[in-house]
């Protein structure tokens, strides 16, 4: 570790937050990357435990650095961002972050329509519909698991290579997406979900449920969306007129 000056009136725990960020910003200390213990770095600096926590309470708050329960402090990575206030698919997103998209297919299959399908894609009470289950990679990363429900008039889909951009096989075959509905929230990992993102089962996960329209008005599928917030942000551009209460 460097030395710090001790003879300054600047802290010793500014001083440490300040190195730490430097050996980051030099990628001494690479995204994603694991940093030393408490202890580890309380012996190499030389100060107290209460000092390191300061410090790092600092890069916390910065986004610098994120706490993660149970395994430690990690050197944040960027967040692949998505701006809310345009419609686009995640290969789409990952291009215009400078990220390479990739897909893992899980399953793809005709099923039973739950009524949350019959209320989503306005369809009879005892029809099926398509469940494709993927997740979906951001620079080899796990980011999302996403389960889409088609109407069974896209069975075409069980006979596509699902490894790609579902848009673009939807394009070939004369479908446009234009838009829809996403409501957000937040849920907590199960245990297969904690093992695909590779995050520990039971950490805050974000929710996304959307209904993708055609150029119509129809509902092409309805999805859920399981988000691992370390590594994705979502970005709403609001205009700058206030209303009155």
């Amino acid at each position: 570790m460097s030395d710090i000056t001790r003879d300054t009136a600047v802290p010793l725990y500014l001083q440490i937050a300040s190195d730490i960020k430097g050996k980051i910003d030099r990628k001494e200390l690479k995204a994603n990357s694991r940093i030393p213990t408490e202890a580890e770095l309380s012996k190499a600096y030389q100060v107290s435990r209460i000092t390191i926590r300061k410090a790092l309470e600092i890069l916390v708050n910065e986004e610098i650095l994120v706490r993660r329960q149970r395994i430690g402090t990690f050197v944040s990575g960027k967040k692949l961002s998505r701006n809310l206030n345009h419609f686009m698919g995640f290969t789409k997103i990952c291009e215009l972050n400078g990220k390479k998209a990739g897909t893992k297919f899980l399953s793809a299959e005709l099923v039973r329509a739950m009524p949350s399908d019959v209320r989503r894609l306005k369809i009879p009470e005892d029809d099926k519909v398509i469940r494709i289950r993927r997740l979906r990679y951001c620079d080899d990363v796990p980011v999302i698991l996403e389960e889409n429900h088609f109407p069974k008039a896209y069975a075409y889909l069980l006979a596509e290579d699902l490894s790609g951009s579902l848009n673009e096989i939807l394009n070939q075959h004369g479908v446009t997406l234009v838009g829809g509905s996403k409501v957000i929230g937040v849920c907590y990992a199960s245990r297969e979900e904690a093992r695909l993102l590779n995050i520990k089962e039971n950490d805050a996960l974000l929710l996304s449920k959307d209904v993708v329209h055609d150029a119509g008005g129809n509902s092409v599928y309805w999805g859920k969306e399981v988000i691992n917030v370390e590594r994705y942000e979502y970005k709403i551009l609001i205009n700058d007129t206030v209303e009155s209460e």
